[in-house]
């Protein structure tokens, strides 16, 4: 039997060309480590199994001796330090890494391996200043330099009595921290310094009850009402915030006050044509129709409470209707004595044959009060037949 051509070896190579695909039991091939490995000559001989002798730890790998640990930071070590090994480094919390983060045990020259890159330094984290507010200040331990972890804290300037004069709004303090471990910034937003009053909220058409002043405390309270005539809607107290902000949001004035007329009003002229919704200030006349009287004023206005003022007036029935009476004379030479009575509602005709209770009665249907002050109207001829039989009424 036979042994194959043997495999290459990664840390060795064969001192001489190796032609034959196949070798007999007993033949031995000599070998030498390659660079970056340490060892002398060694050799594999094929064995009666039909397989080389093994090579293991005939070559070892060189180490690069231990990297340098950088200030303020570490190195991480991934398998080992020989050879075709490779490591890294990091820092510590509020350093950057100035150099490279990673090296290799490389061949350098002739036989010798080493580090392919020196250890980067760790430099500490610095955020540029602050930025400065108005109508404030800030302090801190150090006002040039900012390191990593420095604190600022602001505050708002004072009246000259130590009066507070602005309200800081914000995180009174920041702090330097970094962005990707390699870039220094700062934890937020400096805070700003907020004049302590918010000017005066304007509602249209509203008045408010605190006064016409031009500017209102921190947290203060404003309370509107609107002007005659006109409703509100939202909240009638608003309060000062930061910012010169009111909350909740500024109420409206709307004109909506209405003033309406009853559904049904007796006696009053339908022809004139009134309106169904009247408005804060709008004026109505009113008239009757005929056979009323009107009791009130005439004209009525729409007040900002829905009200009518004067109030509204009323039609009534006139308490003593026109009554008149003449004499009919027939061919037949009999006089009648016919009576007209005026309503709203119909034009009564009466013969009167006789007096008494039946002359009564048709005053009574008129709606005439039957009142012994009454007299004859004055229009009515004193010759007139009537007269003998009111008087007879009347007793």
């Amino acid at each position: 039997g036979h042994c194959q051509t043997p495999k290459q070896f990664p840390f060795a190579k064969p001192t001489t060309a190796i032609d034959e695909s196949e070798f007999p039991i007993g033949t031995y091939l000599d070998y030498k480590c390659l660079p970056g490995y340490s060892g002398s000559l060694f050799s594999i001989t094929c064995l009666e199994n039909l397989a080389w002798s093994s090579a293991e730890d005939a070559c070892k790998r060189k180490s690069c001796g231990y990297p340098p640990k950088p200030s303020n930071g570490m190195v991480l070590i991934n398998t080992d330090i020989q050879f075709g090994s490779t490591i890294n480094y990091s820092c510590n919390e509020g350093y950057q890494l100035i150099g490279s983060s990673s090296a290799a045990c490389l061949l350098v020259s002739g036989n010798d391996v080493m580090w392919d890159k020196e250890a980067p330094i760790c430099e500490s984290i610095s955020c540029e200043p602050p930025a400065t507010i108005a109508h404030g200040y800030f302090n801190s331990s150090n006002r040039k330099l900012f390191q990593y972890g420095t604190v600022v804290t602001y505050y708002c300037h004072t009246g000259p009595s130590g009066e507070k004069l602005f309200d800081l709004v914000g995180e009174t303090s920041i702090y330097c921290t970094s962005k990707d471990d390699q870039l220094g910034v700062w934890s937020g937003p400096p805070p700003r310094c907020i004049p302590n009053e918010c000017t005066a909220p304007e509602v249209e058409n509203g008045i408010q009850e605190s006064g016409n002043r031009r500017f209102f405390s921190l947290n203060e309270i404003v309370r509107f009402r609107c002007q005659p005539g006109f409703v509100m809607s939202g909240s009638r107290s608003v309060q000062c915030q930061a910012n010169n902000r009111w909350v909740p949001e500024l109420p409206t004035c709307s004109r909506e006050v209405k003033c309406s007329l009853p559904y049904f009003m007796n006696g009053i002229r339908k022809e004139l044509n009134y309106k169904k919704i009247y408005h804060y200030g709008d004026n109505v006349t009113l008239e009757c129709e005929y056979g009323y009287t009107l009791e009130g004023s005439p004209q009525s206005q729409c007040q900002d409470d829905e009200r009518w003022d004067p109030p509204l007036a009323m039609c009534t029935s006139r308490p003593n209707l026109n009554v008149f009476f003449f004499n009919i004379t027939l061919l037949l030479y009999i006089h009648h004595t016919v009576m007209i009575c005026l309503q709203p509602d119909a034009l009564k005709f009466r013969n009167i044959s006789s007096v008494g209770s039946a002359f009564k009665k048709y005053f009574q249907e008129c709606g005439a009060r039957w009142q012994n002050e009454w007299t004859l109207p004055p229009s009515a001829p004193a010759t007139n037949p009537w007269n003998n039989a009111y008087k007879q009424a009347q007793t």
